[in-house]
């Protein structure tokens, strides 16, 4: 691997966490509505190179998804690099890493057991095998949730890193960014030329307006513990739970890079004591290395490297991977012959082969993965209990039972549509109305976070827009179809109810034809049935005009239900295609 020699390895992966990290950041601003109905393309990308999330989604629903290639070249790449996704392109990642310099400070003063010194070697026995019982959680979580996708329970939500990322940042920090910015503008108004920079700040920083979601404290609290286990340990959700790192460090195991020499100097140890992973705690760890390259840029020997590994030489890589303190080195075949003493600390620990990398006989075999057979089964059998855990659970709110239960656009099947969604938050984060909100228990515990339209939600009129398809363009796994205008006036989410007795025209003779001035279809789903007059209690003649619904035109978007004036309980409520009728509208008294 060559690089410029005078800029060391850390400044090249810093620079690829924060072009990462910019990345995500601007992917996740383009999500904001600015008035166009139409995307670039590319917002869910980070998403769509998530080989848990996509193998997830397959898995539940039965179906290849090809959305998801980017993901299989992420695959690619980390059978040749190992582990790098998670130390030079993941966005939380990144953020654990900007948190921790924060946070060093009160850490050292803090005495856990992973990241404090070990003076002896009781304490290290200890730290080590409760590290490794740790180590065991994020295969565990890895088996469990892809078990329970065979079983077509979608789980990769509620532990996938960039989902949470996202979901947090979508239903808490952008509305806190939003009001913050905006009532710092109001402060600042006509003060310290702040009017300068209000046309840049309100037409690109803060486009029409940031959205609130129910949710958004459990959303938040949930990265908020990731944040809060730093004190713990550095990086303690990507080394014990995150199961998307699993993965990779599964299938880094047979990458091409390789650590040379494997483990820590047998007098030094300068590495193991830097490495943020703990690959190299006991022995040199593949599944848990990050090629973060701080052992090779901190090594005072300068014999720590990582290179190419030659499956055609045996003699070469059998001993890449072995115990700690079994280290190797290069040396020509001169110093080899003529017996010149090594300068390297771990030199008497063994000796060099053809080519002149120093073996160990004796332990010249690669560190296993942290979970033992009792610990796989034990999560294949906590993967197959979730399902039917799941299935009790749907006797108290079985799935799909629920009458207001509206989902975006194109999503007809609600078994099919609970399978694809991987509760990413993209949809909910471009809806320019706020239509979309996160599930709570309507669709059962599995349901949790999936999007619904809540066409009136706390003080907010929230509908869906007629002429908008952005769900459907962002959506990673087609749970939520790209859908054109046309195709999506065809496919009614829901139809509409009147509830006689709460509406003014029908139940309290007041003049009232606000759903139907709001109905967007052309041919106007809500009409007027009859018109009367009557006099009022002032004794002024008003004309009263009842509406009603013609379901064949009604398309459910919400936007009567949301623009109802009756308080509380809207007169006209939107229900699901397959609910049956709620018996609320009556039939037109005759005598009226």
């Amino acid at each position: 691997m060559k690089r410029i020699a005078w800029i060391p390895w850390r400044w090249w992966r810093r620079a690829a966490q924060f072009a990462a990290l910019l990345l995500f950041l601007w992917l996740f601003r383009a999500t904001a509505y600015t008035g166009d109905d139409h995307l670039a393309g590319g917002e869910n990308l980070f998403f769509r190179l998530d080989p848990l999330a996509g193998t997830s989604a397959m898995l539940a629903a039965r179906q290849f998804i090809a959305l998801f290639w980017p993901a299989a070249l992420l695959v690619l790449l980390t059978l040749v690099l190992g582990r790098f996704f998670c130390g030079w392109i993941c966005p939380l990642g990144t953020l654990l890493d900007y948190f921790h310099r924060l946070l060093r400070p009160i850490a050292r003063r803090t005495n856990n057991f992973l990241d404090s010194p070990m003076t002896n070697s009781r304490r290290l026995t200890t730290a080590v095998r409760r590290s490794l019982t740790l180590r065991s959680v994020r295969y565990i979580l890895l088996i469990a949730v892809l078990a329970s996708a065979a079983f077509s329970y979608q789980l990769v939500g509620l532990v996938d890193p960039l989902a949470l990322l996202f979901r947090a940042m979508t239903f808490w920090g952008d509305p806190a960014l939003f009001h913050g910015t905006d009532a710092a503008m109001r402060w600042l108004d006509g003060r310290w030329g702040a009017r300068a920079v209000e046309p840049f700040v309100f037409d690109h920083l803060l486009p029409y307006r940031a959205n609130a979601f129910q949710l958004a404290g459990v959303a938040a609290a949930m990265l908020g513990v990731i944040f809060a286990l730093e004190l713990v340990a550095r990086r303690f959700w990507c080394r014990y739970l995150c199961p998307l790192g699993a993965l990779l460090g599964v299938l880094g195991r047979w990458s091409l890079v390789k650590r040379l020499p494997a483990g820590a100097c047998k007098t030094c140890n300068h590495c193991a004591d830097l490495c943020r992973m703990d690959a190299l705690g006991d022995g040199f760890s593949p599944e848990d290395c990050t090629l973060c390259m701080d052992c090779v840029d901190f090594c005072p020997k300068g014999i720590a490297k990582f290179t190419l590994n030659n499956p055609l030489n045996k003699g070469a890589t059998a001993g890449l991977s072995s115990s700690a303190g079994k280290n190797r080195r290069i040396i020509t075949a001169g110093q080899a012959s003529s017996g010149a003493q090594a300068t390297d600390p771990a030199s008497e620990l063994g000796a060099f082969n053809s080519r002149g990398i120093m073996r160990d006989r004796k332990n010249d075999r690669r560190r296993p993965v942290d979970l033992s057979r009792r610990g796989a089964l034990a999560a294949m059998a906590f993967g197959a209990v979730i399902p039917g855990a799941a299935a009790a659970l749907q006797t108290i709110r079985p799935r799909g039972t629920d009458p207001y239960l509206l989902r975006p656009p194109g999503a007809e099947d609600e078994n099919k549509f609970l399978d694809l969604c991987i509760r990413c938050g993209e949809c909910m984060k471009v809806c320019p109305t706020g239509v979309l909100q996160p599930a709570v228990l309507e669709s059962g515990v599995e349901g949790l976070f999936s999007p619904r339209l809540v066409p009136r939600f706390v003080f907010e009129q929230t509908y869906c827009e007629y002429t908008c398809t952005l769900c459907g363009q962002v959506c990673p796994t087609g749970a939520i179809p790209r859908l054109s205008e046309e195709v999506k006036h065809a496919r009614p989410m829901g139809k509409a109810y009147f509830d006689h007795a709460r509406c003014w025209p029908w139940g309290h003779q007041t003049p009232c034809v606000r759903c139907e001035e709001m109905c967007p279809t052309p041919d106007k789903a809500i009409k007027i049935l009859n018109t009367f007059t009557i006099r009022n209690e002032d004794g002024f003649e008003v004309e009263i005009q009842q509406p009603y619904i013609d379901r064949e035109l009604c398309v459910g978007c919400g936007i009567c239900e949301s623009n109802c004036p009756v308080e509380g309980e809207s007169a006209i409520r939107v229900r699901r295609l397959d609910a049956p009728d709620p018996g609320t509208e009556t039939k037109l008294d005759d005598k009226l």
